[in-house]
């Protein structure tokens, strides 16, 4: 296959250049070998983009990937056709045992060789959260220890790539300092945690913050709280959901412009119901409503999103943000977050052809899933 006369985002310079892309075998082939493909896909006139990489999405088109026996088939080939061609499977906070099980289940998907989204991780959004902050999550009362972590990450075989946890809980610092030993990405989140409670959670190890804003303690200028340590300190890199119904628009540019998107992750944190359409569903036992796009459950709290990464890299588009930015917070940071940078999330010889072509306003023309058109 080859890829003509498109607009290619170079991973190195971070810029838009003309020229040719070859796909073979999977892979992005050399530029100086663009003659003799079987295949060619004229990509005049539009953006040639690596893949998007989502690090925080519990589901999608009635998968549920906390489950313990679930195919995730139908979520990885819809994800694609999204635009979206690796993740991190992400679990709510659960009962040791039930996190556990969804792990396993995780690891066995992500072996099998399908067409679609690459499962690339594996994202923890819990157990160890405030209960105060929970969201409508319903965490277990149970003790944060490192034994705990260090299991979920033997249990993972090298795919537990994050792990949220909030700092104010008991035995945090040695918690987080577990998962850093364990090659695992310390989240901090769900939380209501102080100033210097997550500074001390920055200092220990964490380098991230889950879905900023949401499930935090609020800002005070007195106080500033856990939003003042995550987004003044430069070794934290922040979650984002820009769907604009977790965060408005001026909040997003607030983050933008705090942070810049060297430091910014673009995540969908997407559920069992993204791409179902409105309606009424359960998931584990719990009702959710999707009305106008927006799930809640029935005390009418937001219950994650509803659309893939794509809406909210067009909302980043919509408020200023360019589009080789917008790449660096969807495809380079969750790469590097995930420990698949060297494999995936630039257009550069040798790593899988994961590849968007799309127009200036991020209207999807084209898929390339390991080379594979979707």
């Amino acid at each position: 296959m080859l890829i003509k006369n498109g607009f290619v985002l170079n991973g190195q310079t971070r810029r838009f250049e003309r020229k040719d892309v070859k796909l073979e075998n999977g892979l992005i082939g050399s530029a100086a070998a663009c003659d003799g493909a079987d295949e060619i896909f004229d990509a005049m006139g539009l953006c040639v983009i690596p893949g998007f990489i989502d690090t925080h999405i519990h589901g999608c088109v009635g998968v549920e990937f906390a489950s313990d026996d679930e195919d995730f088939t139908k979520a990885r080939k819809w994800l694609a056709s999204e635009g979206t061609t690796s993740f991190a499977a992400t679990v709510r906070a659960l009962p040791c045992d039930r996190v556990v099980a969804a792990i396993k289940n995780i690891v066995r998907e992500s072996k099998r060789e399908l067409a679609g989204a690459s499962v690339a991780g594996i994202n923890l959004e819990g157990p160890f959260v405030s209960l105060a902050k929970s969201g409508v999550m319903n965490p277990p009362d149970i003790e944060c220890n490192s034994e705990s972590v260090r299991l979920f990450a033997d249990s993972a075989e090298g795919l537990l790539k994050i792990m949220t946890i909030a700092p104010e809980r008991e035995n945090t610092l040695d918690a987080i300092m577990t998962a850093v030993e364990n090659g695992v990405n310390a989240s901090i989140g769900h939380t209501d945690a102080t100033y210097s409670q997550a500074i001390d959670a920055i200092n220990a190890g964490a380098t991230r913050a889950t879905h900023v804003f949401n499930a935090m303690r609020p800002f005070s200028h007195r106080e500033t709280g856990v939003l003042g340590a995550v987004l003044t300190d430069d070794r934290v890199n922040c979650e984002m959901i820009c769907d604009l119904v977790h965060l408005d628009m001026a909040t997003m540019k607030l983050v933008y412009r705090l942070k810049g998107c060297e430091r910014i992750t673009l995540v969908s944190d997407t559920g069992f119901m993204s791409g179902l359409g409105d309606g009424e569903y359960i998931v584990d036992g719990r009702k959710r409503i999707v009305k106008d796009g927006v799930c809640r459950n029935p005390e009418g709290r937001i219950a994650g999103s509803c659309v893939s990464m794509i809406a909210g890299a067009k909302n980043l588009l919509g408020m200023g943000v360019p589009l080789e930015e917008v790449s660096v917070m969807a495809s380079e940071n969750p790469a590097k977050a995930l420990g698949i940078w060297d494999k995936t999330g630039s257009i550069e010889q040798g790593k899988q052809a994961d590849i968007i072509v799309c127009d200036v306003e991020l209207n999807i023309k084209a898929v390339f899933a390991k080379g594979n058109r979707i």
